[in-house]
């Protein structure tokens, strides 16, 4: 991997199709628009005679079947809660199962809050292991200085390590327990991105990438295929080690 989009180009061959297995017409309409932005082909098939609100189905490419979920727990990766990654670890739901199905897959026009809400997927995994290597990318001081508190506490927690990259000057707002690289790579100015290396474990491995295209809009995906999260941690070893 020369590039971050180098990693679009791997993903961008891994479009899906949703079965949505509904007779609810606003249902029906609500995923479409919800995926209208996304590289995924939406499909209708009638409950029949089920009373009951509907489960989705998820092919791959090929069309072979990836797995299945209720619309309700759909709904909970549609619009994921915003709340720190400690608190999300306390939850019961398994967001990592839910997110798992629409890994691989790219998004666009994603705005500020549904990349914060899809970073915490990635950051609440991190601190759940609580060792390896976290990697984000600010792209500016100002949208780190919004996470501040968040990556503070990241620097405090047994023994992961967290790399941040913003482009333009630092101001010392984290501890030292953090590693700040400024100005390391010409892409870093462009991509919001987190990280993480699973801690040793490749089941852990995660990443989120996304490139702002548009002011506040960002085109991307996330991803737990360990060679691909492999990629990325090596690019951006290697950028650190150059900032």
């Amino acid at each position: 991997m020369h590039s971050l989009r180098d990693a679009f180009e791997n993903v961008d061959r891994r479009r899906k199709t949703l079965e949505i297995h509904t007779d609810e017409e606003s249902v029906i309409a609500e995923f479409r628009q919800q995926f209208d932005t996304r590289n995924v082909d939406v499909t209708h098939r009638s409950l029949g005679a089920i009373d009951e609100m509907g489960f989705v189905i998820v092919r791959d490419g090929d069309g072979e079947f990836r797995g299945a979920l209720g619309i309700d727990q759909f709904e909970a990766v549609l619009s994921p809660d915003l709340h720190p990654p400690w608190e999300l670890a306390e939850r019961d739901l398994d967001s990592a199962a839910l997110f798992s199905f629409l890994e691989n897959t790219l998004f666009s026009s994603y705005d500020r809050r549904q990349m914060v809400a899809t970073s915490r997927e990635i950051e609440e995994r991190a601190w759940r292991v609580g060792t390896g290597r976290l990697y984000a990318g600010f792209q500016r001081p100002a949208a780190l200085r919004a996470q501040t508190d968040v990556y503070r506490r990241f620097g405090d927690r047994d023994s992961l390590t967290v790399v941040v990259f913003i482009d333009g000057e630092y101001d010392g707002m984290l501890t030292d327990d953090v590693t700040v690289v400024t100005d390391a790579n010409d892409e870093f100015d462009a991509f919001w991105f987190v990280v993480f290396d699973g801690g040793g474990t490749d089941h852990h491995r995660c990443a989120l990438v996304a490139e702002e295209r548009d002011p506040g809009r960002y085109y991307g995906f996330w991803t737990y295929d360990p060679m691909l999260v492999g990629d990325l941690v090596a690019y951006l070893e290697a950028g650190s080690d150059g900032g």
